[in-house]
């Protein structure tokens, strides 16, 4: 492939800081990409994309203290769980947890879910599990009941001055 910036060379394989952008934040991230021995232009190979938003997503992920793709999936292995008894483990789909290993950043509430189930110290804690057919219930119980009953007004003397 000619270069796309001088055109002069043909671009060649070799490891490159790339620059990326994700939410607001520019990151630099080293990987094998298409560089042109002449002006230096590098650019991505399409079918390396994925790896280069993965690294770009971990990247992020470092610099707000979230756990990367791959601690994620490390955390995984470590329980001895396929994606799917993970997501199980987690109350989350297992869609989650293919994007999120994939390089999809997580949000902070399910960062924080994700250590605190797979910490060894915290695994052994059984918290009562969330029934949604109880919650639901219970929902359902109150809007029955309508609107809390207004309370009569309290009147506030309020003292004028001439």
């Amino acid at each position: 492939m000619t270069c796309l910036k001088c055109g002069k060379a043909t671009l060649a394989r070799k490891a490159a800081r790339l620059p990326g952008a994700l939410r607001g934040g520019t990151f630099r991230v080293e990987m094998e990409a298409l560089v042109c021995p002449r002006c230096g232009y590098a650019t991505v190979d399409g079918k390396d994309m994925p790896e280069y938003m993965r690294l770009v997503a971990d990247a992020y992920r470092c610099k707000h203290g979230l756990l990367t793709s791959e601690e994620i999936r490390r955390r995984r292995k470590r329980l001895g769980m396929s994606q799917a008894a993970f997501a199980k483990h987690l109350r989350v789909g297992v869609a989650s947890v293919k994007r999120w290993e994939m390089g999809k950043v997580q949000d902070s509430s399910s960062d924080e879910l994700i250590r605190l189930k797979t910490d060894p110290a915290v695994d052994k804690v059984s918290l009562p599990p969330w029934n949604f057919a109880d919650s639901l219930h219970r929902a359902l119980d109150l809007w029955k009941q309508g609107p809390p009953r207004a309370q009569k007004p309290v009147r506030i003397p309020v003292a004028y001055a001439a």
